[in-house]
């Protein structure tokens, strides 16, 4: 693609890609903006700018939606550990919700969001080099409950 065709295609507004961390054991929520200088107001809340990796959920198909992001560990390492630190500290339970919105051109209303749930196991890695973290829209405390066991809708047990 040229100059030419790229400026004539891309949007002259900005964008911004805000990612939102919450927990009630948390201090406050870790709110981020990708890329910027400094911060930005977004939806009435200031947004911390860090540069970040992001594969935004899929939204085509009907695979579970997926996102994925990646910060530099000198730039948010830190601030991680002691948020997740507090909520091992608590004995929470509770999933981290990781909302994920995009605002065009009205920066009070995201155009695009997506309220997804970090993983238990393998939701957030460090590295060297990187904090990644990989967040789905499955709900960790629903996924491990089962049915309750009730004689009138499971009728098999009543043969033996």
């Amino acid at each position: 693609m040229d100059k030419e065709t790229f400026w004539a295609v891309k949007s002259p507004l900005p964008q911004y890609q805000a990612i939102v961390f919450e927990h009630p054991a948390f201090d406050a929520p870790i709110r981020l903006v990708a890329d910027q200088f400094e911060p930005v107001t977004l939806g009435g809340h200031v947004h911390q700018p860090v540069p970040m990796t992001i594969k935004p959920p899929d939204q085509a198909g009907d695979a579970t939606a997926k996102l994925t992001l990646a910060f530099p560990r000198a730039v948010v390492g830190r601030e991680f550990k002691r948020q997740l630190k507090l909520v091992r500290d608590a004995g929470s339970r509770a999933p981290i919700v990781v909302r994920y919105d995009v605002y065009l051109y009205d920066l009070t209303i995201p155009a695009v969001s997506w309220l997804l749930y970090i993983a238990e196991q393998g939701g957030v890695t460090f590295n060297a080099e990187a904090v990644q973290v990989s967040a789905t829209v499955d709900n960790p405390m629903l996924k491990s409950s089962g049915l309750i066991y009730d004689p009138a809708t499971f009728t098999g047990l009543e043969i033996l």
